[in-house]
């Protein structure tokens, strides 16, 4: 007991010794270091009260009806053409790899200026899963070909489809929205630039992949003479669709082809082998919802509609939502300096504003009318 009070002692003794050779440890009496700057101390009394209600709510209702008024300027179509509800019959599947063709046809109620955008929606798809969500491999889709380790573990559970690995893989790209749908009425389309500008630096085809127009390998350079051929539509709106000239033949080549199934092999309804995960399609839908009801741009109409015009699509449905009971539908709308249709955020903002106003007017009402002395200490009795 004796040695280890001694020992304290001795410790103690050391410390002290220290902090004395070191000079005196006192903060700097200045207010910052002493903790004496100057503060704010509001006093709320009804009267600041009621004003700072005032000068929230005012300006929230004023907000709100321009967003309702800009919301309601708004034209919107839509359509559910798959799933329980469905509008239209026969463009139904109930099974993955059950296509069918059908025809969607709009009557415009109002003029439409362009550009009308067109999206499809989904309903009860969950794209937010966390399992789903970190489901790819960031270098797989810049380019990279090597599968390693990693790139198995940041795909899983879905890397191969039998004896051929995937690329991209993962569970966002490979369940890829892969209906075709090609506007058949007189109306102009672009079904380019609809994914981000900076999605576009995601995306890359994979390193070592040639293509050019024409007929011959040779054209690709030296070791491509296993390389293969697309056809381009003839039909101009297909051509339109895949990015390509109308009867043009494109020659590709692919770095191991042999063991790799590639985007365009997995969904080439969407996707030509010459564009890969270049095709707008893919890097829209790789931008993964927050919601399970949502909707992703898909192309835009670029000329204006006229109230009673009419609007059809040619649709071969590819993509089953029946194994999840969701639902598809098509929409056409207008947007507005706003944004989209969003009636919900216009009415937030009246009610909140509303709620402000209501109390800012009260306290005003409570101080004209029954005002009382701050501090007044019979209070207290």
């Amino acid at each position: 007991a004796f040695s280890s009070h001694h020992s304290l002692f001795l410790v103690v003794t050391v410390s002290l010794e220290i902090r004395q050779a070191n000079g005196n440890k006192k903060p700097a009496d200045t207010a910052f270091k002493q903790q004496r700057l100057s503060a704010v101390r509001p006093i709320f009394t009804p009267l600041a009260v009621g004003v700072t209600f005032l000068v929230v709510g005012i300006p929230f209702i004023l907000i709100g009806q321009m967003v309702k008024v800009a919301s309601g300027q708004i034209k919107e179509l839509s359509m559910q053409y798959d799933g329980d509800g469905a509008a239209v019959k026969g463009c139904e599947i109930h099974a993955s790899g059950a296509a069918t063709t059908c025809t969607l046809s709009f009557t415009a109620d109002d003029d439409m200026s362009a550009p009308v955008y067109v999206y499809y929606q989904l309903s009860n798809f969950y794209q937010n899963h966390r399992r789903y969500v970190k489901s790819y491999d960031k270098t797989q889709l810049l380019g990279g070909t090597e599968v390693t380790p990693l790139t198995t573990k940041n795909c899983a559970p879905l890397d191969k489809v039998g004896d051929l690995d995937l690329s991209p893989c993962g569970l966002i790209a490979n369940s890829l929205f892969n209906d075709k749908i090609l506007l058949s009425s007189k109306q102009q389309i672009d079904y380019d630039g609809t994914a981000w500008s900076t999605d576009a630096q995601k995306y890359a085809q994979p390193e070592g992949f040639k293509a050019a127009k024409g007929s011959d390998c040779k054209a690709l350079g030296e070791g491509k003479e296993d390389c293969k051929s697309f056809e381009c539509p003839l039909s101009s709106d297909e051509a339109a669709y895949y990015g390509c000239d109308a009867g043009q033949t494109y020659m590709y080549w692919y770095p191991n082809d042999a063991d790799t199934q590639y985007l365009y092999e997995s969904f080439p309804e969407v996707v030509s082998p010459m564009l890969g995960v270049n095709t707008d399609r893919f890097q829209v839908w790789m931008r993964a919802a927050a919601l399970p009801k949502f909707r992703k741009l898909y192309a835009t109409i670029t000329s204006d509609i006229k109230s009673g015009e009419a609007i059809e699509f040619e649709v071969e449905a590819n993509f089953d939502v029946s194994a999840f009971k969701g639902t598809k539908s098509l929409v056409l709308s207008t947007t507005t300096w706003f944004g989209g249709k969003n009636d919900f955020l216009g009415t937030c903002f009246l009610a909140v504003g509303s709620v402000c106003l209501a109390f800012g007017v009260g306290f005003l009402i409570k101080q004209c009318s029954k005002s009382r002395v701050l501090g007044d200490l019979k209070y207290l009795q």
